[in-house]
């Protein structure tokens, strides 16, 4: 299974000098950033993280605000200028928005420590999450739910009863699960040290309000 683009590094160091790609880094980084995560540029340190600093920080402010006010739909950032070994640099930040993916001209996402243009796979990904379901699960990747088979019954006719239906693969009741995956055809969960997945058009999204957390139920 193929890794989501923002499980890799989102700090990038840059100086004054070298802002030629500034816009393609900031989509990369607000189409690349986990959901409760922040991607980081520090402009006027060096990759080994020696200091140059800036010569006019509220330039270089303006330049990222200009840089941002290109890219569609817009992002969530913001600057503030920082002290390091007595000069003054630079710190944007980048914060997950679910409006992916962003332009400002090609799909870039990050992998390691280079940007590059999405791929079709990774493309369609992004498109993935800005469908309602998808983008909602796509907020507890890695984090603890709560998985709910409906059983449902079954009309007993010879006995005058019902009778509960057990869910042919949750037969051991609602669990609490790990999101792992999502795209918009299935979502894959670990329970118990098992991988299970299921297509979306089976998952019904709820709130467990007892563990506050966000609930599947999984139609059979």
């Amino acid at each position: 299974m193929a890794d989501l683009p923002w499980e890799d590094s989102l700090l990038e160091r840059k100086l004054q000098s070298d802002l030629k790609d500034l816009l393609k880094t900031l989509v990369a980084f607000a189409n690349s950033v986990k959901p409760g995560h922040v991607a980081v540029i520090l402009i006027g340190e060096k990759d080994d993280g020696s200091v140059q600093g800036v010569d006019d920080a509220d330039n270089i402010q303006k330049a990222v605000r200009d840089a941002c006010n290109k890219i569609y739909p817009s992002i969530l950032w913001r600057t503030r200028t920082y002290e390091k070994e007595g000069k003054t640099c630079v710190r944007v930040e980048i914060e997950y928005d679910g409006d992916t993916p962003h332009f400002g001209g090609a799909a870039w996402v990050r992998r390691g420590a280079v940007t590059e243009a999405a791929s079709d796979e990774v493309f369609q990904r992004l498109i993935d999450f800005r469908l309602s379901k998808a983008r909602e699960l796509a907020k507890w990747i890695d984090k603890e739910i709560t998985a709910t088979p409906d059983t449902g019954t079954l009309v007993d006719i010879s006995a005058g009863g019902t009778r509960s239906l057990l869910h042919p693969r949750w037969f051991l009741g609602t669990q609490t699960a790990t999101l792992r995956f999502v795209n918009s055809f299935w979502v894959t969960l670990d329970v118990s040290g098992r991988r299970m997945s299921e297509p979306l058009e089976k998952v019904v999204l709820s709130w467990d309000d007892s563990h506050n957390r966000l609930e599947v139920l999984i139609k059979v």
